[in-house]
């Protein structure tokens, strides 16, 4: 993976502003970017868009043998991707260390918190079970994509629902759809990971972007290293911690962690009531032969998004909703100044050239009457 370096002049601008407590897109340090969740037209397809990081999740399954040591369990795996797609620095079919921690973080969020109940993926004791697989493709690239393909992981466990099956004896029979309505997958609890960025050994940031990321992590210092860093939370809906990771100043200060924890709690339980909420929605449209895909979500604001130029700094005395549209007579007034101005400097031109072609005595310009018929 090709590193990308930020200059000194950006890092110290970005922390000054934290400092002074102001962020580049003028939100609090609380606040986190708008949080959108869409459902395939597949159980246990999501595409989760945290500000401009997007993340998709598709889950699968199918029937395997059981291991040895968990006969009577289901399996459940979890695998990210990151291509160049998401970001230029990063290379395909390559394993990077933001992919292995990636994949840690979300195995240790899922699997060792005990979310999903294997038992119940059980077919066939020490014979047949249930294998659940996770794959998490990272769309765009943007900063915090920890905290973002947990939600998509979670969204996508609690939509995915697998076919029922019938056992005749030593035969098991996988029913379709059509057949049999699917059954959905049983969660314990609903872990959520929330990422933050510390500036100054004091200043928590929520839901960091890749700029703000990168100027916390990019230190080579070790004094810079004390005073910065990430610390990803993992909490489920009754504030029970199922995930600390902590790097850089998090190890050192033990009221950060506390702080954290805390805007972790509120910071779930929001995410999970709008993860529910929405699945319950989609339960509805389904039900009602509502015809659901991932086209809802390609509006003419994504169509249009490669002709506008975003501004990543938000000023306070600018905002675009109280420019005033132009009207029709404004137009008009608009094209005929424009026209008025094209033709003072054509014809200003046009005077130009006939004074430096009669000074050198070259051809002059011939004026010719309205009335008569040459052109």
């Amino acid at each position: 993976m090709r590193d990308l370096f930020l200059s000194n002049c950006e890092k110290n601008f970005i922390q000054k502003i934290v400092s002074e407590g102001h962020r580049l897109d003028g939100r609090n340090y609380n606040e986190s970017r708008k949080l959108n969740i869409t459902f395939g037209s597949d159980y246990g397809s999501c595409i989760v868009t945290l500000g401009e990081t997007k993340v998709l999740a598709q889950v699968t399954c199918e029937v395997v043998q059981p291991k040895q040591i968990r006969p009577n369990e289901g399996i459940l795996y979890i695998n990210v991707e990151i291509s160049p797609m998401a970001a230029p620095q990063f290379e395909a079919n390559r394993q990077t260390d933001l992919l292995v921690y990636m994949n840690r973080l979300l195995e240790k969020c899922y699997k060792d918190s005990k979310c999903i109940d294997l038992e119940s993926l059980c077919i066939v004791v020490e014979e047949k079970v249930w294998s659940i697989r996770v794959d998490v493709k990272v769309i765009n690239h943007d900063g915090n994509l920890v905290e973002c393909a947990s939600i998509a992981t979670l969204s996508s466990l609690a939509h995915f629902k697998r076919p029922d099956i019938t056992r005749s004896g030593d035969s098991v029979i996988i029913h379709t759809l059509s057949e049999k309505d699917p059954i959905p997958t049983v969660l314990f609890h609903y872990p959520v990971c929330s990422t933050f960025a510390i500036y100054n050994s004091d200043i928590l940031l929520s839901d960091p972007n890749f700029l703000e990321e990168s100027v916390c992590t990019s230190s080579t210092e070790e004094e810079s290293n004390i005073n910065g860093g990430l610390l990803v939370v993992g909490m489920n809906q009754y504030k029970e911690v199922c995930l600390l990771d902590l790097t850089g100043a998090a190890i050192y200060n033990t009221n950060i962690v506390h702080k954290a924890i805390m805007n972790a709690a509120d910071k779930c339980k929001d995410i999970v009531d709008l993860v529910k909420k929405l699945i319950a929605s989609d339960d509805n449209l389904r039900q009602k032969r509502v015809k659901i895909n991932f086209s809802d979500i390609i509006t003419t604001e994504h169509k249009m998004s490669l002709c506008k130029k975003d501004l990543n700094i938000k000023l306070k005395n600018y905002n675009v909703d109280n420019i005033t549209k132009i009207d029709d007579s404004d137009e008009e007034m608009e094209k005929n100044c424009m026209e008025i101005s094209k033709y003072d400097v054509v014809s200003a031109a046009i005077q130009h050239t006939a004074e430096m072609f009669s000074k050198k005595g070259g051809s002059k310009w011939i004026e010719i009457s309205s009335d008569s018929d040459e052109d």
